[in-house]
């Protein structure tokens, strides 16, 4: 194929990617008034996202997702059912219009005049007030909007603002969302941990979880020299009201209908976001509306690692023979080396390219085989912890993803960083303080 030909296809690839992400956001609107695909087709659809992803997708992404492929097929190999895979690419859609939707809110809310006052008084803090301010913010955020709170951030630094800065920030936004996972009831990981556990109650995942939150977000807060968060967050005031009314809307929309937390972050701010641009930036419209359609093919990458990653999620629940090999390695230990194995599996399945829902689910079959002394609260929430810990280094977690393109820094400059020592050091920490809360329960 001649270079003119090869151009051609390419760019007839990025307008069908844009024209089905688009797509798939009206679906995800319609979804929420019931509206839903059949099984097959939307899989099909998910299947012909994929097909228009792959040859703009860059070459280190395809060494991530070869793993993830051979995982998958070896899975498939030892008898876990294909319907798996119709199940993942099913699971994918809802990715597939969540993390364009953030874009167009990265893009939005950057015009709007509230955010350039908030930007500007931002820009002039001193590096340490703009961390503490960005740590603050993404921890508030990151309760109510999780992975969302990104799109939320990242327009407080102006568009010409030096990688290095944007870095900082993307890292520091990462520790204050990954909280989100230990006790939001927003966040996939409690949902997670409450359907595992019917006789638990998110009440008691959010008081232990908001208790270690608080503890290890002083552990992110000296990390950042342990200024004052005044300043920071006087900064941003400007956008508060904004930031209060969209997290406002997901949460009354989750509360009031069945409709599922990252719908409701699509369906709840993308209207509020639209509304608020054309009644007090009317004139930025049409820029905003080019923006945001060339920008929708840049997320072909996270698109393919996203669909394997919970193809495999789904093929993994499919094959219990892999719990029974691995309960008896667990079975026995001390409480302090059972919850090390949790976070080790947790964060190691993290930097391979697991989803941490996929380690979870392996890791609650096996320890519900093991049957030890580690009590099932105490269980959860080292699973949900080290869910968050795991988002930070796994480079097809969402989190980090959406990190990579609001910030747009490379995905290696935020994998390899100081936020490893920080899961290292709060993981050592949790296993300390959750052992201590394990033995208080077994002699309450």
């Amino acid at each position: 194929m001649t270079d003119q030909g090869s151009g051609g296809w390419r760019s007839l690839c990025i307008q069908a990617h844009r024209g089905l992400l688009a797509c798939f956001i009206i679906i995800t609107l319609a979804r929420s008034v019931g509206l839903v695909l059949p099984q097959l087709v939307a899989a099909s659809a998910a299947l012909l996202l994929l097909a228009t992803a792959l040859p703009l997708v860059k070459g280190r992404t395809f060494a991530i997702a070869g793993m993830l492929t051979l995982a998958c097929a070896a899975l498939l190999a030892t008898g876990a059912p294909l319907s798996g895979i119709t199940a993942g690419l099913v699971d994918a859609l809802t990715f597939a219009a969540y993390l364009p939707v953030l874009q167009i809110l990265r893009v939005i809310i950057g015009e709007l005049p509230a955010m350039a006052r908030a930007r500007e008084a931002f820009t002039r803090l001193p590096p340490q007030g703009r961390d503490t301010g960005t740590l603050v913010l993404a921890t508030g955020l990151g309760g109510i909007l999780t992975t969302g709170a990104h799109a939320l951030l990242a327009p407080l630094l102006p568009k010409d603002a030096p990688e290095e800065v944007r870095r900082q920030m993307a890292l520091i936004s990462l520790r204050g969302i990954c909280f989100s996972a230990f006790w939001s009831p927003f966040a996939v990981s409690v949902a997670f941990g409450t359907q595992y556990l019917p006789g638990s109650t998110s009440v008691s995942h959010t008081f232990v979880g908001l208790g270690f939150a608080a503890l290890i977000f002083l552990l992110a807060w000296r990390m950042e020299r342990g200024g004052s968060l005044r300043p920071g967050v006087r900064a941003v005031l400007p956008i508060l009201p904004h930031c209060l009314i969209a997290a406002g809307a997901t949460v009354l929309l989750v509360a009031t209908t069945k409709i599922g937390n990252l719908d409701a972050v699509v369906v709840a701010t993308l209207p509020l976001a639209l509304i608020a641009l054309l009644w007090q930036a009317p004139s930025a419209t049409t820029g905003v509306a080019r923006t945001v359609w060339q920008g929708l093919a840049r997320g072909a990458d996270e698109v393919l690692l996203i669909t394997l990653a919970l193809s495999l999620g789904r093929l993994i629940e499919g094959s219990p023979w892999l719990i029974g090999l691995l309960a008896p390695l667990i079975g026995g230990l001390p409480v302090p080396l059972v919850l090390t194995a949790i976070f080790v599996a947790m964060i190691g399945g993290g930097i391979i390219g697991l989803h941490p829902m996929i380690t979870a689910a392996v890791l609650i079959g096996v320890l519900g085989q093991a049957a030890g002394a580690l009590e099932p609260l105490v269980m959860m929430q080292a699973i949900q912890s080290a869910w968050g810990f795991a988002v930070l280094v796994s480079p097809s977690g969402i989190t980090l993803i959406v990190a990579t393109m609001m910030f747009a820094v490379p995905q290696p400059r935020l994998l390899y960083s100081r936020n490893i020592l920080f899961v290292g050091l709060s993981s050592l920490a949790l296993i300390i303080g959750l052992s201590l809360m394990n033995a208080a329960l077994r002699l309450s």
